[in-house]
């Protein structure tokens, strides 16, 4: 796979682990690194046909997917190194292609998740994939920032 082209392969902890231990994606989001466990975090992503990862020349630079919390609700949610904005169309169209297929292929009828209310970008792309922003959860974050909590419906 070295060929400069992003390719969609299914999430594994070793991907997650890859891509937690870069920097983050976005500035904003390097508030939250002091919080991050690596090698439990990753692995608690892993959850069989729900989660993908973007590989650019064998190289994992995304993931995102699913979490189940209960019955047919699912946690979204999407970890990034900064080499994602390399190709950020390939990125967005790839988790847009394959959000809306899981959700549907695995019978989920709400998507949820977290979105930090100083992440504008995060906040665009929810509303790019389809969620809806349903409220502000005060306190809610790592750090105790406020956060907005976004969902789909399918």
């Amino acid at each position: 796979m070295m060929d400069n082209m992003l390719h969609i392969i299914p999430y594994t902890k070793e991907h997650g682990k890859i891509i937690l231990s870069y920097q983050m994606n976005h500035k904003i989001l390097e508030a939250d690194r002091k919080y991050i466990n690596i090698e439990g975090d990753a692995m608690n992503l892993e959850e069989a046909n729900l989660a993908f990862t973007g590989i650019v020349n064998n190289k994992p630079i995304f993931a995102a997917g699913m979490k189940m919390i209960w019955g047919q609700v699912a946690e979204g949610w999407v970890i990034a190194s900064s080499d994602m904005w390399k190709y950020p169309l390939g990125v967005a169209k790839a988790i847009k292609k394959d959000f809306a297929k899981v959700a549907k292929e695995h019978n989920i009828k709400r998507v949820q998740t977290a979105i930090r209310k100083d992440f504008i970008k995060g906040q665009r792309f929810a509303e790019w994939l389809g969620l809806e922003n349903e409220g502000l959860m005060k306190h809610y974050g790592f750090d105790g920032t406020d956060q907005y909590r976004y969902a789909r419906i399918f």
